[in-house]
């Protein structure tokens, strides 16, 4: 009698369990996505393969605009995971993120998660900026090679910028030359170049030959290098500023448990390639190399970027540089 009540014992435990984690390996996971459509889909259905009972939902729409509706459906947002948001919104939400340990911590540089001991974000990838160079219209000992070169007159004309107050990637180029060499050099920077309100104007413009040189994501250069325009990047000898975007689980979601198991698929190598093989980004993932030809991490001079501190004279920064150069 005892062993058959032992035997029952066992048995509803081992069925408990496992009914457990049949649960958590079915039913859906909302993913609020700021990364590109096919990033999303190719993340999503190489999750699939992994975990076929889980309904995978995309929202995709801009950071602003998912950020502006995570504070608005707070403490029950309807999604579960926020992707490819920049570091600085995560920080600005961090209260509304679930602290949680991914499967692969340990595989992720420091330098890109969350610092806390229980990380609330995980990198996604770097949008470094660099300078893009139509070798057409330069001889290779007149490229300029750091930030400072990019003051001399010579270079009068020659240079497009997207405005800082109109794109994020513009105002983090501003910033980094702030944070170098104050604004005084920001601004003489901007008396040799022609502005654009679109940062996508940017490489285009390079591309065809319009100017010499433009300031633009790593990963825009690349693809007008593998589409065979004349153009090369050159990260700048003091550093280009270390930013990424990352990943987290929001708290109050609907499904917890199945956004665990996708960051614990996100920051896995196999997903990191995905994305890199999608959009030749630049990701977090040390045994990823650099987005088409671009070299690796350990060939680029990265300097700290102050995400936060960006963040907090952006407004202030943008308007006295509007107000000095436009």
């Amino acid at each position: 009698m005892k062993r058959s009540m032992l035997t029952l014992i066992v048995l509803t435990l081992v069925l408990s369990l496992a009914s457990t984690a049949v649960l958590a390996q079915s039913g859906r996971v909302a993913i609020w996505s700021a990364a590109s459509e096919e990033e999303a889909q190719a993340l999503a259905e190489e999750f699939r393969t992994l975990y076929p009972n889980i309904i995978v939902d995309i929202i995709r729409a801009g950071s602003g605009e998912l950020i502006t509706r995570l504070m608005a459906e707070s403490p029950r947002p309807s999604g579960d995971i926020l992707l490819g948001i920049a570091k600085e919104s995560l920080d600005a939400v961090y209260d509304s993120l679930v602290p949680y340990k991914a499967k692969n911590h340990d595989e992720i540089p420091a330098t890109v998660r969350d610092n806390a001991e229980i990380p609330a974000y995980y990198g996604f990838s770097m949008p470094l900026q660099a300078f893009m160079i139509n070798t057409d219209l330069l001889k290779p000992e007149d490229y300029p090679l750091s930030w400072d070169d990019l003051t001399d007159e010579k270079y009068r004309g020659e240079i497009i910028l997207a405005n800082p107050a109109l794109s994020g990637s513009a105002y983090a180029q501003l910033y980094m030359m702030y944070d170098l060499y104050g604004f005084d050099f920001a601004v003489d920077v901007a008396k040799n170049a022609v502005f654009t309100a679109s940062s996508t104007m940017v490489p285009e413009s390079v591309a065809r030959g319009e100017y010499a040189i433009g300031i633009t994501g790593e990963s825009n250069i690349a693809q007008h290098i593998t589409d065979g325009s004349p153009v090369i990047a050159i990260y700048p000898e003091e550093g280009t500023g270390a930013r990424f975007d990352g990943s987290a689980i929001l708290k109050g979601g609907p499904n917890t448990e199945n956004a665990k198991l996708f960051m614990d698929y996100l920051t896995s190598e196999q997903a990191y390639r995905t994305i890199y093989e999608t959009r030749s980004r630049r990701v977090v993932h040390p045994a990823i190399p650099g987005p088409g030809p671009l070299p690796g991490l350990d060939e680029i001079v990265l300097r700290e970027y102050d995400a936060n501190e960006a963040a907090e004279i952006r407004e202030d920064l943008t308007m006295r540089f509007s107000d000095k150069v436009f």
